[in-house]
């Protein structure tokens, strides 16, 4: 057989023959090797033998000698009760008594914490009942009863075949994930979520209520396994419990095309309308002249250029400020939905899943990978709020969260007039604070890059504004979000309605509808791109009392 010949062969065999190993293997990565061996050791052969009479049948006789050395293999390093004369059986009966004894092991691990460490204890370890009573606290009568109970029950699930759910070898990633509140000494949620399985047991417990055997199940992960996971996600208030089911906490969103069609069009449209208006109303203000409001410097060639003759600079951050900041009625409070978790934290999450082959958001692609929406930050009376976009330099990461108390402790005192060393002045410089100029033997001066909002007047002059220009626009904004709105509640299951609709107040004020606001500025030419000198201030403001 020629080599196109048997490329096409193999080629329509690959799903056949990784569904015939995934039947017969205890895990997945198992069937991928055998399903992966197979095809290779068929595919030379039919390339050097010519006496193939027929190629598909030699192909399913190659998979079967496979898969038996493949068990042959295996039966060295299983643990548990193995017949010692396998090695020397028949391949079908090694193959038999090895799907037997996986199948035990498995079955095993799906009984209760307390079962499953007896019957490990009593039959791998050899240990006594009266031994494993005293080091587990535990009467010499519930011993034996467990041991009892969980003979039973491995019989009975050994009897009975366990679907594979399509998690096991499908499994879901956040293609998107926020946290709306504070952070604790644990640090950002993501860290928990990185973990796809951690995502995968959030999305299994999603539209049900499931019990840890259930989930496991799901996900194609031990209940061993999957037993600490989801202990530690309750713990966390990621998950909540109740009757031994839980139920996910977080607030899942199945990204398809037909929802992002809906997004991008409220988007869009709520931008065109807002957007402009706010720009303009910011300009044709007197906020220029209010003694609260310092417009921010940048650097460049020439020296340190005063923001308020280029106007754009200011309006950067103050657009987007005073969209996160807008106020309307609200019938859901953030008390009401957040969760106060264990290390302090008081947050509520919320992740994408996009589905294959669905689109990414409107302006996604153009974020540069270092999109983030606000963050506020305060210290003593001074608060930093800064958000990251493609315009400007890449500045929050995981750790900013942390990291930003340390510059807020320095800001504080460089408005309070104390003394700062060279080296202060330098951190807050690479972190686009300040500008500073001198020796460090002599005198140094500073310069604040950023926007600076001094005392409660100007925050609220300027929430103020805004506010007119959203109330101008309510019933058209209202309109806009009718079919999204109904779009995501209709797919959200009954315990995160509440959620769902609280995150559905702050569409308006949300981190996609700044960065619409603002492309939509660039587009129309309203507001001017931002030069290199200036990225690392930009979208940034201080706020004192």
């Amino acid at each position: 057989m020629n080599r196109t010949q048997a490329e096409r062969l193999i080629t329509a065999h690959v799903k056949p023959l990784f569904g015939f190993a995934l039947k017969r293997c205890a895990r997945i990565q198992d069937a991928e090797d055998v399903a992966q061996e197979i095809a290779l050791r068929a595919y030379r052969a039919l390339l050097t033998r010519e006496d193939v009479a027929d190629p598909v049948r030699y192909i399913w006789t190659v998979a079967h000698h496979v898969l038996a050395n493949h068990y042959r293999d295996r039966s060295r390093a299983c643990i548990g009760p193995i017949n010692p004369d396998a090695a020397e059986a028949d391949p079908l009966a090694v193959l038999l008594d090895m799907e037997a004894t996986l199948r035990l092991q498995r079955e095993i691990a799906f009984l209760s914490r307390q079962q499953r460490e007896i019957i490990v204890a009593y039959y791998f370890h050899g240990q006594k009942q009266a031994d494993i009573a005293e080091a587990m606290q535990l009467p010499l009568g519930t011993v034996k009863w467990h041991l009892f109970e969980a003979k039973k029950e491995l019989k009975r699930n050994m009897e009975k075949t366990r679907e594979l759910q399509h998690l096991a070898f499908d499994p879901i990633r956040f293609t998107g994930f926020g946290t709306e509140g504070s952070i604790g000494s644990e640090g950002s949620p993501w860290r928990m979520f990185r973990s796809t399985l951690h995502q995968n047991i959030a999305y299994a417990a999603w539209r049900r209520s499931c019990t840890i055997p259930e989930i496991a199940q799901a996900t194609g992960v031990s209940p061993v396994y999957v037993e600490d996971a989801v202990t530690q996600m309750t713990e966390q208030g990621y998950l909540t419990e109740q009757d031994g089911k839980y139920r996910c906490a977080i607030l899942l969103t199945e990204v398809t095309d037909e929802l992002n069609e809906l997004s991008n069009h409220m988007y869009r449209e709520a931008a065109r309308l807002i957007a402009p208006a706010l720009a303009q109303a910011l300009r044709n203000s007197d906020i220029w002249s209010d003694s609260g409001l310092y417009p921010g410097t940048y650097p460049s060639p020439d020296g340190l250029s005063p923001a308020l003759k280029e106007p754009d600079f200011a309006l950067w951050a103050l657009i987007p400020w005073c969209i996160s900041g807008s106020q309307t009625a609200k019938a859901i409070s953030f008390d009401e939905v957040a969760t106060l978790r264990p290390d302090g934290a008081h947050n509520l999450c919320h992740a994408n899943i996009t589905a294959l082959g669905a689109s990414q958001p409107a302006l996604y692609a153009g974020m540069d990978g270092h999109f983030s929406g606000p963050c506020w930050n305060e210290y003593e009376g001074v608060t930093l709020w800064q958000i990251d976009t493609c315009w400007s330099e890449r500045r929050i990461e995981e750790i900013y969260q942390h990291a930003v108390r340390a510059n807020l402790a320095l800001l504080r005192r460089l408005f309070s007039s104390e003394p700062l060393t060279a080296e202060e002045y330098a951190c807050l410089a690479q972190k686009g604070l300040i500008h500073f100029k001198g020796h460090p033997d002599e005198q140094l001066t500073a310069s604040l890059l950023p926007v600076w909002l001094a005392g409660k007047a100007i925050r609220e002059k300027l929430l103020s504004i805004a506010g007119t220009v959203y109330a101008q626009h309510h019933d058209a904004l209202e309109a806009l979000k009718e079919p999204y709105a109904r779009a995501l509640l209709a797919d959200t299951p009954p315990h995160l309605q509440k959620l769902r609709r609280y995150m559905l107040q702050h569409v308006y004020q949300s981190d996609w509808f700044i960065m619409h606001c603002l492309n939509e500025l660039v587009e129309m030419n309203q507001l001017c791109l931002p030069a290199a000198e200036e990225r690392a201030a930009l979208h940034t403001i201080i706020i004192t009392e």
